[in-house]
């Protein structure tokens, strides 16, 4: 407006050429404060991108006009800092969390890689590098084919071996959505030892209510077989010296009636053994020393083993070693153990059999019986511990289900390690004293 009132109304060229001269470097001054400005947010918002936190503002320029705005920048960019921190606080925490819990936890995108693995989920699929998915195909096909179709919030239950054990795995699987990918979420825990329990629970509760059932009508037959038997015996003869039945006839129902008594005899004893497997006392647990115990084995089973020529060794590697425990119950499982190895190896030329033992980080003692015999069959290995389940002629299929619940009952577990030709290995772990 000034230029124009003189140039149009008074005009005056000095004056004129004075104005243009400021206003030329009114523009340029304005042009170089707004590139400083630019300037300014661009490294403000590469900052921001880069969550750097070193970079500050309010001394950059000196001036009213700026200061405000550059605090408020810091202000800012304090607060991604600490948002930023937070994260990572929260990241490493939930990261420590996954690896504590017992629960392997693995996540896979939709390319198959693997994002995520726990060190409980390494453990139990037995593999340190678990990058991709075609680690966990080359590793076990049928626990990959399950993991790449189960579905969402679906639970699936899987058998698999590793090192010779045989694991119940429970799976469940969910889904995550982000913006450009999507992540299956998987999870796997070893039940085998609550299925166990649960398992030899209802065998338990089945044996009392047939026992109850089968002693109510053995009892009854018993005793009436023994009274026809005197009545028989005694008024088989009228007064007169005759008979009332043919000789023969009397010698036919009394023969009956004795193998009638012996397999009702035989019956009874059947259940009492059945009896046997719920009545599990209450143990008295005190500090047993696994030498002593080794020691105790060898000498009650001595005889048997020189019989057989069984070269029998025992293994402490940490030398001494205590378990809580009740001395009788785990003689008794050590005792079934070995009779069960005694006729495992006797098939052998060279028959062995191991005792070992020794104690973990988290104060678990181990103690493993070893043979060479023959080995049970991979079909047969879930069934091993079946009460009255047994690949013996002779044999009752009680000592491996007592032994188990003789385990249990002392916060133990016992269970079939190995079982190939030439290596079969029950392994039983209690707790340190």
């Amino acid at each position: 407006m000034v230029i124009a009132y003189f140039a149009i109304i008074h005009p005056d060229w000095l004056i004129l050429a004075n104005l243009l001269v400021v206003l030329i470097a009114q523009v340029l001054l304005l042009v170089r404060s707004q590139n400083a400005i630019n300037r300014e947010l661009e490294l403000f918002f590469d900052t921001l991108k880069s969550f750097d936190s070193t970079s500050k503002f309010a001394h950059r320029l000196q001036g009213k006009d700026f200061s405000e705005i550059y605090k408020k920048f810091d202000d800012i960019i304090e607060s991604f800092q600490a948002v930023k921190i937070e994260n990572q606080q929260q990241n490493e925490y939930l990261g420590t969390l996954i690896e504590h819990i017992n629960i392997g936890i693995i996540s896979i995108n939709s390319r198959g890689d693997v994002t995520l693995a726990n060190s409980a989920a390494k453990k139990l699929l037995g593999i340190s590098n678990l990058k991709t998915f075609g680690n966990l195909e080359n590793l076990e096909p049928t626990l990959s084919s399950t993991l790449k179709s189960i579905e969402p919030n679906e639970q699936r239950l899987i058998s698999l071996f590793r090192s010779g054990n045989l694991m119940q795995l429970s799976v469940r699987a969910s889904m995550i959505k982000f913006r450009n990918d999507e992540v299956k979420i998987i999870s796997f825990q070893n039940i085998k030892n609550e299925m166990d329990a649960r398992e030899m629970e209802g065998w338990q509760k089945l044996i009392r209510v047939l026992t109850h059932e089968l002693m109510n009508s053995a009892g009854p037959i018993n005793s009436t077989i023994s009274t026809l038997l005197e009545l028989l015996s005694e008024n088989s003869k009228l007064p007169d010296g005759q008979t009332i039945y043919p000789p023969e006839v009397i010698a036919d129902i009394t023969q009956g009636l004795k193998i009638i008594e012996e397999r009702s005899s035989g019956m009874v004893e059947f259940v009492t053994r059945f009896r046997n497997l719920t009545l599990i006392p209450k143990p008295n647990q005190v500090g047993v020393n696994i030498i002593s115990l080794f020691e105790s084995i060898k000498i009650l089973l001595n005889d048997e083993l020189k019989n057989h020529n069984i070269d029998f060794s025992t293994i402490v590697t940490a030398g001494s070693i205590t378990v809580l425990a009740d001395r009788g119950m785990l003689e008794q499982i050590l005792i079934n153990l070995t009779k069960n190895a005694i006729e495992a190896v006797q098939a052998k030329q060279t028959p062995i059999i191991k005792l070992s033992a020794w104690k973990d980080s988290a104060n678990n003692v181990f103690i493993e019986i070893v043979d060479n015999g023959a080995g049970i069959p991979p079909e047969l290995h879930d069934k091993v511990f079946v009460p009255f389940f047994t690949t013996r002629k002779n044999g009752t299929g009680i000592g491996l289900s007592l032994s188990r619940q003789l385990a249990n009952v002392q916060g133990g577990s016992l269970s079939l390690s190995r079982s190939i030709s030439g290596d079969t290995i029950f392994t039983l772990r209690l707790k340190s004293s």
